[in-house]
C-alpha cells in the first residue's frame, strides 16, 4: 500500500480482539515461571480503534527532514508518547509483524512514532551510523512532545540498533525525554566495532546485507537493490568478500559505505569514539532504562546492559535515574525473545524461556509515563537465567556479592593440542616439572572458522576441538553441580614469533556424551596483542618472550551438572566474527602478506595460566 506524505488511516480492531482485553495489557510477567511482583496486576486502558499518519515530516535543527509513522488511539486527546527509530526501514514494521510493540503501545494508550533515520528510506540527509542519532533523536523526541496528540510524556524503546539510538539520544538530555528501554546494545564502541582491539568483521555482512539495498536504489548504483536479492548474492559471494585482503582496500563498500573505511582508519581508542561512548555521558543522563540483552546476544549486548546498568546506577544524572535502573538477562540470542521458543541454537531451555517481551516494553513505559504503580521497579534490580538449572532468578546487584573468584590453572605435558590431548584443567596449581608448555602454529589462509558464525546462540563445537592449532583444557567429570555466574576471566601466559598476534578463549560445558556448547557469544574472549595493556597507546610483543595476556570480554550464567565438564579452548582465530591478523605487524586494515605465528602458552609455577571463574555457591541465598 503507498500513501501520501501525511496520509491518514483509521483502523479498527479485529472483532476478537475487542471480545477480550490482550493478556499483556492485564499486567503480565517479565518471563514465564516468575513471582508477579506487588501491584503488577494494575491494567491498562484498552483503545479498540487506531489511527495511522504515514510518513508524517519530522524537521531537525539544521534543515533535513526525517519522516515517521504515527500510530495513535482514535479516541480524542493527549497521549503518553514512543518513539521508536530505525535504520531497516519504517514501512512494513507492522504489516510483516516485526515490531509488535508498535500496536499492541497504541491498543494500550500510546501515540506511537515510528520513524526512518536520517539518511534512510523515506528520510533526508546521509546515513552515516550512529553519528547523528544523538541530535536526531533529540528532535524526534522533542518534536513528538510538542504535537496535539501528545501529553509531553515521552519514552522510548528498540532492540540493537533501534536500542543505540536511545543512548546516544538520552546523552543529549532532551527535556521532555521520561524513560528508554534499550534492547541488546553497547556502552561503549570498543565492544562494538571493536573488541579486544580486534576488528568486528561482521560489519561487512550486515552492510551489504542491510544497508546496501536502500543505498543502491537511494544513489542509483549497480547490485542488489532488495534484501532478498542481497541475501542472494551474500551467499554467493560471502567468502570471497571475508577473505579480501587487504581490508582498506576492499571494493565492494566505497560508494556504499565510506564511513566502513573511517572506521577501519581508527583502530585505536581515541577522541574519534566518542559519538558512540555512553560510558563518558552517564552524568548527563536523567531518566530510568531497562537494560535487557542475553547470554547468546552479540557480545556487545550482555556487556552493555551490564555497563550501563552499573553506570548509571553510580553516575546517573539523578536519583531517580540512578534507583530507576533494571536489568534482565535472558538466555536468547540477538532479537526478540519469544513467548513460544524454547530452544536457542542447539539447546533447548525449557518453558521458563519463554517471554512477553512486547508486553514488558508496555509494562515499563506505564510505569514511568503513565505514572502506574505496577511494580516493574520494585524489588531487586537483576534478573538473570539461569541455564543449566534453567530458572530465573533475582539479585540485587551485578556481579553477586557472594561470588566466590577461583582459578582454575591449565595443565599439561606439552601435548593440550585437540580434544584428545592431555591438557586439563584444574583448581590444583602448576605442579613444576610435568608442566611443559604447549606449542600451536597460527596459520591466518586457514583461520579457525566459527561454524553457525551467521547463527547465534550454543553449538556443539567439538569439530573446531578437532583442529592442532586449538588447545584444550577440560576438567574432569564433575563430582557434582558447580554454578559459574558473573564475569569470567583469562589470564594466559604467552609467547609468539610475531611481534602481534591474537589470543581467544572460550568457556564450554561438556556433556557426558562429549558434546561442547560454548556459553558466551563468538565475540567474547578475544584480544589483539598490541593492545593487550591500552586499547589507545599499542605495544608491540617482543618475539619469543613470555607475557601475560589478560582476557576479560566474557559473562554467563550456567550450572555445570554433575557429570558434565568445564572446558575452555585457546586459539589465536575467530573467523569470521573478527578479521584475522596476518602477523606481520603492519598497520591495520593494510596487509596482503600473512605470515605464520608460532605460539607457546606457558603454565609451570613461573607463568600460571589461569581462568578465572565467578563460582556461586549452590544453595546460597541471593535478595
Amino acid at each position: 500500500m503507498c500513501l501520501a506524505v501525511g496520509a491518514v488511516l483509521a483502523i479498527a480492531a479485529p472483532l476478537a480482539c475487542r471480545a477480550e482485553r490482550p493478556a499483556h495489557l492485564a499486567g503480565g510477567g517479565a518471563g514465564a515461571g516468575e513471582t508477579e511482583t506487588p501491584g503488577a496486576r494494575v491494567l491498562s486502558p484498552y483503545f479498540a480503534n487506531m489511527t495511522v499518519e504515514k510518513n508524517v515530516p519530522v524537521p531537525m535543527r539544521d534543515g533535513v527532514t526525517l519522516r515517521a509513522d504515527v500510530y495513535r488511539p482514535s479516541s480524542p486527546g493527549r497521549f503518553p508518547t514512543l518513539v521508536y527509530r530505525t535504520p531497516y526501514g519504517k514501512d512494513d514494521l507492522v504489516e510483516s509483524g516485526s515490531e509488535p510493540t508498535i500496536v499492541r503501545a497504541a491498543r494500550a494508550g500510546y501515540a506511537v512514532v515510528a520513524q526512518d533515520v536520517r539518511g534512510r528510506y523515506h528520510s533526508e540527509g546521509e546515513f552515516r551510523p550512529y553519528h547523528q542519532e544523538g541530535k536526531d533523536g533529540y528532535d524526534t523526541i522533542e518534536w513528538a512532545a510538542a504535537q496535539p496528540w501528545s501529553n509531553g510524556r515521552v519514552g522510548t524503546f528498540g532492540l540493537s540498533y533501534p536500542g543505540a539510538v536511545q543512548w546516544l539520544a538520552a546523552m543529549e538530555s532532551p527535556p521532555h525525554l521520561v524513560s528508554i528501554f534499550p534492547a541488546m546494545t553497547f556502552d561503549t564502541g570498543r565492544h562494538f566495532f571493536y573488541f579486544g582491539g580486534g576488528f568486528n568483521h561482521d560489519w561487512m555482512r550486515w552492510i551489504l546485507l542491510t544497508i546496501a539495498p536502500d543505498v543502491r536504489q537511494r544513489k542509483g548504483l549497480r547490485g542488489a537493490v532488495t534484501e532478498k536479492e542481497a541475501q542472494s548474492e551474500w551467499d554467493r559471494l560471502k567468502w570471497q568478500w571475508e577473505n579480501y585482503l587487504p581490508l582498506h582496500n576492499f571494493p565492494v563498500l566505497r560508494d556504499i559505505a565510506p564511513w566502513y573505511y573511517e572506521w577501519l582508519e581508527h583502530p585505536d581508542d581515541g577522541p574519534y569514539w566518542d559519538f558512540a561512548d555512553v560510558t563518558k555521558a552517564y552524568p548527563k543522563i536523567a531518566v530510568p532504562a531497562l537494560n535487557f540483552s542475553a547470554w547468546y546476544d552479540s557480545n556487545y549486548g550482555p556487556l552493555g546492559a551490564i555497563g550501563n546498568f552499573n553506570g548509571m546506577r553510580e553516575k546517573g544524572a539523578t536519583d531517580l535515574a540512578r534507583r530507576g535502573q533494571r536489568l534482565i538477562l535472558g538466555p536468547w540470542d540477538h532479537g526478540d525473545p519469544s513467548e513460544h521458543e524454547i530452544k536457542v541454537g542447539e539447546l533447548e531451555f525449557g518453558p521458563n524461556m519463554t517471554f512477553d517481551y512486547y508486553g514488558l516494553v508496555i509494562r515499563w513505559h506505564d510505569r514511568w509515563l503513565k505514572e502506574m504503580r505496577n511494580g516493574i521497579d520494585e524489588g531487586p534490580p537483576v534478573r538473570i537465567f539461569v541455564m543449566g538449572d534453567n530458572v530465573w532468578r533475582t539479585e540485587n546487584e551485578w556481579p553477586l556479592k557472594r561470588t566466590r573468584y577461583v582459578p582454575y590453572y591449565l595443565h599439561s605435558r606439552g601435548r593440550a593440542n585437540t580434544a584428545a590431548g592431555d591438557g586439563r584443567l584444574s583448581v590444583e596449581g602448576p605442579a613444576g616439572a610435568d608442566e611443559s608448555p604447549d606449542h600451536y602454529a597460527y596459520e591466518p589462509w586457514r583461520p579457525v572458522a566459527i561454524e553457525n558464525f551467521e547463527k547465534m546462540g550454543p553449538y556443539d563445537r567439538t569439530k573446531i576441538h578437532n583442529r592442532q592449532d586449538v588447545l584444550v583444557y577440560s576438567t574432569e567429570p564433575l563430582a557434582e553441580d558447580v554454578e559459574v555466574t558473573g564475569p569470567i576471566t583469562a589470564h594466559l601466559w604467552a609467547a609468539s614469533s610475531a611481534t602481534d598476534t591474537d589470543f581467544c578463549f572460550m568457556l564450554y560445558d561438556v556433556y557426558p556424551d562429549d558434546r561442547a556448547y560454548n556459553l558466551a557469544p563468538n565475540e567474547a574472549g578475544f584480544i589483539r596483542a598490541r593492545y593487550r595493556t591500552s586499547e589507545s597507546a599499542p605495544e608491540w610483543l617482543t618475539p619469543n618472550e613470555p607475557t601475560e595476556i589478560i582476557i576479560d570480554s566474557m559473562v554467563t550464567s550456567n550450572v555445570f551438572k554433575k557429570g558434565h565438564r568445564i572446558r575452555i579452548d585457546i586459539t589465536s582465530s575467530r573467523f569470521p566474527s573478527f578479521d584475522r591478523n596476518p602477523n606481520t605487524g603492519e598497520p591495520f586494515g593494510t596487509s596482503s602478506r600473512l605470515i605464520t605465528a608460532r605460539q607457546t602458552l606457558l603454565h609451570d609455577t613461573a607463568h600460571p595460566s589461569r581462568v578465572i571463574l565467578p563460582i556461586i555457591p549452590r544453595g546460597s541465598q541471593g535478595p
